[in-house]
């Protein structure tokens, strides 16, 4: 099989991945890392966050967005710097992040979905 067949193959095993995980707990991996990131109880700032979750800033912007929307962040303005905010997680999102934690990833299933496209 073609490299590039292989790479193509990888790729939409992990969109599947990825789909099945927003279905089943209604929320996307980028905004689960998210949880993760914050579930230490301590605020942090989107730079922060960006560098945690491995996103561009501007993405990171949308995925704290959508989150914040699902009521799970919330946001605070830096005293000192007023240009500056930090995130933690709300009541819902510490549940929410509990939740996902208990469920687990199955990520034994995605790992032998991924071995399925590696040629023998």
């Amino acid at each position: 099989m073609e490299p590039i067949c292989i790479i193509k193959e990888i790729y939409k095993t992990l969109y599947l991945f990825e789909k099945e995980f927003a279905e089943v707990h209604d929320i996307t991996i980028n905004e689960a890392m998210l949880l993760c990131c914050l579930k230490g109880g301590e605020a942090k700032s989107a730079g922060t966050i960006s560098e945690y979750i491995g996103l561009s800033n501007s993405r990171v912007s949308k995925v704290i967005t959508a989150v914040e929307e699902k009521g799970y962040i919330h946001r605070e303005i830096n005293r000192n710097d007023k240009r500056q905010m930090f995130f933690s997680l709300t009541p819902e999102g510490e549940a929410k992040a509990r939740r996902m934690m208990r469920e687990g990833l199955h990520v034994e299933d995605l790992f032998d979905r991924l071995k399925h496209c590696m040629p023998d």
